[in-house]
């Protein structure tokens, strides 16, 4: 950005006499001034230049006030830092126009170079927060591009492998069927980091759509076991399912609550060696010993959530190396990844726990984990049963 364009600036004040005593100071030091008698001709004046950097806006003016000019403004989006000006200051008055987005507020009469240190402090800012702006919407553009230039062709490079792997394309050694299906599982990997990412920026936005509705517990999660139980047999692992037989049924989004299970129990997969074992169970958990259940401090609990009385514990547990004591608050976090190399070398960019946090507290459920370095990881999530959804 210009060094001209950071430097204009626009006077609103009906009292002609200061608008033209402060164009003349500011011009002298280096400013671009504009001059507006009030809040309606401001409004127009920033409206159609979108480079003016520093608003001197008055309060008390006739047609359109100084707030009330403020506000609208802030609806315009409008990215020109606002510096309020008034005759009748007080606390109150100061108080109102920063809640509404003003860059900061003098009471006259002020000293022109009170007023001078004033613009340029309310310039720092408005640098800060374009360049944030920046950031944010580059942050956008990568995700999109994610979304529409990697995540495509992604698809297609899985299809083409899957085809070669089948035989269509002519006869493929066992040895052969195995690297081929370790690419393809690669590439579903990628696929599922960036819909973990995609899905957590629309939750962090609140643009999740959702289609909760009542299921049986059991149901769902009896499909996604046998869907594991395959790969875990496949790398030697034993695989446990223990559900509960009854009836309580959950508010979710089926597709949601898949990849939620999915997530854990492919990191369980993950990180259990050959040999060991994974276990996911389900029971109900009522009155006083929902109560009673040891949910760490650092698990968002409302103070209203035991008031549904009835709830749907899921647990998967694994036998893999554990989760250190200092990490387990912070799993949950994006990007984090325990912290041991030899972990990290298994892949993942540490999305994944964080869209299972986002979702399960969608549908006012809560989700945290037990464990010991060495010793295994549980994963528990409760969920009220038949409980309204968001």
């Amino acid at each position: 950005m210009s060094l001209q364009i950071m430097n204009k600036v626009l006077i609103v004040d009906d009292e002609m006499d200061t608008c033209i005593a402060l164009s003349i100071y500011l011009q002298s030091e280096g400013f671009t001034c504009s001059m507006a008698a009030d809040g309606s001709m401001a409004m127009q004046i920033l409206l159609g230049d979108r480079d003016i950097a520093v608003v001197l806006l008055d309060i008390c003016m006739p047609q359109l006030d100084g707030i009330t000019a403020l506000k609208l403004l802030q609806e315009a989006d409008c990215d020109a830092a606002v510096i309020m000006m008034s005759g009748q200051g007080s606390e109150e008055l100061a108080v109102e126009c920063m809640r509404n987005g003003a860059e900061d507020y003098i009471a006259k009469p002020f000293s022109p170079e009170d007023i001078l240190q004033r613009i340029e402090r309310a310039r720092v800012n408005r640098l800060a927060r374009l360049e944030k702006q920046r950031l944010e919407q580059e942050k956008e553009d990568f995700i999109l591009m994610l979304s529409h230039d990697m995540k495509n062709p992604l698809t297609a490079v899985i299809g083409s492998i899957d085809i070669i792997r089948e035989g269509c394309l002519g006869a493929v050694n066992p040895e052969q069927k195995d690297y081929l299906q370790a690419a393809i599982d690669s590439c579903n990997e990628v696929v599922t980091m960036i819909d973990n990412l995609l899905d957590i920026r629309k939750f962090e936005a609140g643009k999740m759509q959702m289609a909760p509705q009542p299921y049986r517990a059991t149901e769902l999660l009896g499909k996604i076991a046998n869907q594991f139980s395959r790969a875990a047999r496949h790398d030697g692992i034993a695989f446990s399912v223990h559900l509960d037989p009854g009836d309580a049924m959950i508010s979710v989004d089926r597709h949601s609550f898949n990849r939620i299970f999915g997530n854990l129990l492919g990191n369980a997969l993950k990180f259990t060696p050959e040999g060991g074992e994974i276990t996911i169970s389900s029971g109900q958990v009522c009155g006083t010993d929902a109560n009673s259940l040891e949910i760490p401090s650092s698990v968002p609990v409302s103070p209203s959530f035991f008031e549904a009385g009835h709830f749907v514990r899921i647990t998967v547990s694994d036998t893999g190396d554990g989760i250190p004591e200092k990490e387990l608050n912070h799993i949950f976090e994006r990007f984090t990844q325990v912290g041991k190399k030899s972990d990290r070398e298994k892949g993942g960019a540490g999305m994944g726990l964080a869209y299972c946090r986002l979702a399960v507290e969608s549908f006012r459920g809560i989700i945290w984990a037990e464990s010991q370095a060495e010793q295994g990881s549980d994963f528990i999530v409760l969920f009220p049963v038949n409980a309204p959804t968001r």
